[in-house]
């Protein structure tokens, strides 16, 4: 497995109508509104930010956790658009197992766009092709029936049953397994 991060730059990952890249000061805003969206918020899991200075600190934890080599996080920025609509990334990279776990949250006012299962290809190539990954594992709500479909669609098969996920709600894990 290639050790993590091994770039001098931080990977841009690209696809027709798609562009994933380093977040920066400039996605906080739309960071802030999608996280302070309570429907949003309360599929992914998430907590609603106090303010936007949390979401400032939330950036600076996630390019720690990158220089850290804990696994990177993008920016979902549709092609032709400014702005990001959402985040994906893997974390909890594990380099003696060569696993890793995936999360994406997309804005309220571009779902069902497929944009979050564009992302999650893009991210789940890197990770197998270039990073080495054998295994990927990514949990939701049981009630988070899109996110559900997304994996299926990924190729993701549920692994087992998470009972105390997001305030004590029932959840699903679910792996993609590569040889």
């Amino acid at each position: 497995m290639t050790r993590f991060p091994p770039y001098s730059a931080f990977p841009e990952l690209s696809s027709d109508g798609l562009l994933l890249r380093e977040f920066d000061e400039a996605d906080v805003p739309a960071w802030f509104a999608r996280a302070s969206n309570p429907r949003s918020s309360d599929l992914s899991g998430d907590p609603i930010p106090e303010s936007i200075d949390t979401v400032f600190a939330w950036l600076e934890r996630q390019r720690e956790r990158y220089r850290r080599g804990e696994g990177p996080r993008w920016a979902i920025v549709p092609r032709g658009a400014r702005d990001s609509v959402g985040g994906i990334g893997l974390s909890r990279l594990d380099q003696g197992d060569r696993t890793a776990e995936l999360g994406a949250v997309v804005a309220e006012a571009h779902w069902g766009r497929g944009l979050g299962t564009a992302a999650a290809r893009l991210v789940l190539a890197f990770g197998f092709e270039v990073m080495g990954l054998r295994e990927v594992r990514a949990d939701c709500l049981v009630r988070n029936s899109a996110s559900t479909r997304a994996l299926a669609k990924l190729g993701f098969s549920k692994i087992g049953d998470i009972r105390d996920y997001s305030g004590g709600e029932p959840g699903e894990l679910h792996a993609l397994r590569r040889s």
